[in-house]
């Protein structure tokens, strides 16, 4: 297993991956590549944006996505995306690409994690069981026109 920086090249390969887990269960979306792309590649273009992926015998197998942010002072690393190919995950794949993530994060002074998951999926009990506090009083909210 490899962990590798995202480079702009990386997206195309990457998109791949995020359509196979997302049309997937428990999310059972319906995303396209291009818009997969689309997204990635904005993410990636983001200030000070932070990105490794996994590979596993010359195939991406996960990602983590995320971009510089600051609260009250403080710098924070918004993870926007982070997702594992099915048949890696709850195999510590996911847990180690945050590892990386941190070591970095660390080294450049940034202090903490924030994401938003699905609380009704595994996710949100792989999230707790590495560190992640869940605030229940926080509400997402959108507004289409």
């Amino acid at each position: 297993m490899n962990i590798k920086q995202i480079k702009e090249s990386d997206i195309a390969k990457l998109a791949d991956v995020f359509v196979s887990v997302f049309n997937s269960p428990p999310w059972n979306e319906e995303w396209t590549y291009d818009w997969a792309f689309d997204r990635l590649q904005m993410i990636f273009w983001s200030y000070r944006f932070y990105g490794y992926w996994v590979e596993v015998d010359r195939k991406p197998v996960a990602a983590v996505f995320a971009r510089l942010g600051s609260y009250k002072g403080a710098l924070e690393l918004e993870i926007i995306e982070n997702f594992v190919a099915e048949s890696y995950q709850r195999r510590g794949v996911g847990s180690t690409l945050l590892d990386r993530l941190k070591e970095i994060a660390v080294k450049d002074g940034i202090e903490c994690f924030v994401l938003q998951t699905d609380k009704n999926t595994f996710a949100r009990n792989h999230y707790i069981k590495y560190g992640f506090k869940s605030h229940e009083e926080n509400l997402l909210m959108s507004y289409e026109f």
